[in-house]
């Protein structure tokens, strides 16, 4: 029984007898740097980092200086996370060994996690230029170039390591990546394919590829991925990233899965130093979505009608400076808005600290782009999820989420690893203005004298189970045609075909093509009924319909992201325009399109609610928030913990 023994064992791909091999002879031989060494090795290859990094340090215990060691060790800080000692690792690693291309490649990863990706891509190169065809490397070249906004360089980069290693799994879901930000979703799907083939259980391999597909409403064994994907949740396997899941399934315990799976693993807690008594709640807004995004539209008003008796307004702003008017009106409105795209998780959460934040609000949790990280290094004594991620972030460090009564109901509170804090109305809006000349029916592309049923969500919420609702509505009211947004390259074809297969004329189907906000908005006002989808339901989209006097048809479920139209509705007074289920969903819709004078009616009433009650008055939904932000400042004042409490009408 030798290390050498082990030694083949690892060779052959037989990680857990080698790890089992190495413990008997350290266990012998405690003195044997060789066997701690490749203990630690195969614990790594094995997915067990913490185990390995210890293994490891009691092999650099007994030889301080040998370069494989310190390669490893390198390796098992990132696989942990530790990046500010994986580049002490490395530089040590380096010492003994200059070329080491796995060492310079940890390098680079720990680089790029922390805001430096200009660094990390000259580290890939020199990784390249002592071994040309590290796969590895190749990868997290093109990523770094993404990250520094590259993305023609990023692309030819994951084209040259999918053709170092054809088949590749790393550098065919990297690929996809970067085409699904390109806005390429059939080229992603196919390399997805591809790593589904190779392995099925690489994590978030099929949920990425059931996303790509529904990005152009390509159902293909979609019935069984999602049953595939929920197997593998269920197990604890990462099967699909947490954003995406939202519209997979009406399942928040799911959902649930899926974000902790995700989650970045806290860090040590900060000691809080006294408040001074007095000086007014500072609060950081925490985006990379402060420009011409639906977040901001959503929030400017509301930041503008901020008390600043009581408040100091922060952004910390991780995302592009792409200028523009509403870029202008929403800096206009924060006291200090910092960019800290080029800072690390921890460096963002320190700032936040040295500034003194009392309540950090995080509008992105798992979506693209959201820094997550930021909240499990505290940025603040308090630290919240709000808006921009419509489900629990399963983590012990987001403390509260903001919610109302109709996404997060009374009972709800197992869905979430936060503390609810419910409003009246959770989703903000900007106050009532006028907007661009409403188009002709002809000008938007739609025929004179039809009933026009409208849906202008993206096209990925659109799920088999809604389009045939929406072919049954279309079957039972004749003189209606579908008005659709095309979304991605494909979806209108796809979408055109599903109809001809549930014996629609696909003529009945019009797609609007992208067009500014505001002649979004104007143009919208032709539709005479907005039909919602599920599981993932309408959001800003469903307050711009409302907001230009378009009822919208609901059918709420389980999840936030099904319940923000029935929210929107409930607080406008209009509640049988929220289903009880997919039946009453489409004979509502029929009857609607079958009674001009019930619809005007409904209309009238939408457009007096919208007119005269809360829901469009930033004001008043400032008052509210300040209410439950003075709330959850007093408690963590009082060393209390985080607790639900709801905030009445104020």
């Amino acid at each position: 029984m030798t290390a050498r023994q082990a030694y083949d064992l690892y060779r052959d791909g037989r990680m857990a007898e080698a790890a089992a091999l190495c413990e008997r002879v350290a266990a012998d031989d405690p003195g044997s740097v060789e066997a701690w060494h490749l203990l630690g090795a195969a614990r790594l290859a094995l997915g067990d980092a913490a185990s390995a990094l210890a293994a490891l340090d009691r092999a650099l215990g007994l030889d301080p200086v040998r370069a494989g060691v310190l390669s490893a060790r390198a390796a098992a800080l990132v696989a942990l996370g530790r990046d500010d000692e994986v580049l002490a690792a490395s530089e040590a690693a380096l010492a003994r060994d200059p070329d080491n291309a796995t060492v310079l490649n940890a390098r680079g990863v720990a680089l790029r996690r922390l805001g430096r990706p200009a660094e990390a891509l000259a580290t890939y190169d020199k990784a390249l230029a002592a071994s040309p065809g590290f796969v590895d490397a190749l990868c997290n070249r093109g990523v770094a170039l993404s990250d520094l906004g590259r993305f023609e360089q990023a692309l030819a980069a994951h084209d040259q390591a999918c053709a170092a290693v054809p088949d590749h799994p790393q550098a065919l879901a990297n690929r996809a990546g970067l085409l699904m930000l390109l806005g390429r979703p059939v080229e992603a799907a196919r390399d997805l394919e591809r790593v589904v083939a190779r392995d099925p259980r690489r994590p978030r391999a099929l949920g990425d590829l059931l996303h790509a597909r529904r990005q152009v409403c390509d159902w293909r064994d979609d019935a069984t991925l999602l049953a595939a994907i929920r197997d593998e949740l269920e197990a604890g396997r990462p099967a699909m990233a947490p954003f995406a899941s939202l519209s997979a399934f009406d399942d928040p315990a799911l959902h649930r899965l899926a974000a902790g799976l995700a989650a970045p693993p806290p860090a040590p807690a900060p000691v809080w130093p006294p408040r001074p008594p007095g000086e007014r709640i500072r609060v950081a807004y925490l985006s990379a979505d402060l420009h011409d995004h639906a977040t901001a539209r959503l929030m400017a008003g509301l930041l503008e009608t901020h008390d600043r008796k009581r408040f100091e307004i922060l952004a910390l702003s991780y995302g592009p400076d792409l200028g523009g008017a509403l870029r202008e009106r929403i800096d206009a409105a924060f006291e200090r808005r910092i960019d800290v795209r080029r800072l690390s998780d921890a460096a963002v959460a320190a700032l936040a600290r040295d500034l003194g934040v009392d309540i950090v609000v995080d509008l992105k949790g798992h979506t693209q782009d959201g820094r997550p990280g930021i909240l499990a290094h505290r940025a603040a004594p308090v630290q919240v999820s709000w808006l921009g991620y419509p489900g629990t972030l399963a983590a012990p460090y987001a403390d509260y989420v903001i919610a109302d009564p109709v996404v997060s109901p009374p009972g709800a509170e197992a869905d979430w690893s936060e503390a609810v804090v419910r409003l009246p109305l959770y989703q903000p809006n900007d106050g009532l203005t006028s907007f661009a000349a409403r188009p002709t029916r002809a000008d938007a592309g739609l025929p004179d004298g039809v009933f026009v049923f409208a849906c202008l969500n993206n096209p990925a919420k659109i799920t088999p189970e809604v389009f045939a609702a929406w072919t049954a509505v279309l079957r039972a009211a004749p003189g209606s045609v579908l008005w659709l947004y095309e979304g991605s390259p494909g979806a209108a074809a796809n979408l055109r075909s599903h109809a001809r297969a549930a014996g629609i004329d696909p003529d009945r189907l019009v797609f609007a093509a992208p067009a500014s906000h505001a002649e979004h908005l104007a143009r919208q006002t032709q539709a005479d009924l907005m039909l919602d989808t599920w599981p993932y339901g309408a959001h800003t989209t469903a307050s711009d319909a409302l907001r230009m006097g378009v009822p919208i048809l609901t059918a709420p479920g389980r999840s936030f992201a099904s319940r923000v139209a029935a929210s929107l509705l409930t607080a406008l007074d209009l509640p049988e325009l929220v289903a009880d289920d997919v039946e009453s969903y489409v004979a509502a819709a029929v009857r609607l399109a079958g009674d001009p004078s019930a619809l005007e009616a409904l209309k009238a009433r939408l457009g007096r609610a919208v007119r005269s009650g809360p829901v469009f008055d930033p004001a008043v939904f400032a008052r509210r928030l300040e209410a439950a932000f003075e709330t959850l400042h007093a408690r963590a004042q009082a060393g209390l913990p985080p607790a639900g409490f709801d905030i009445d009408a104020v």
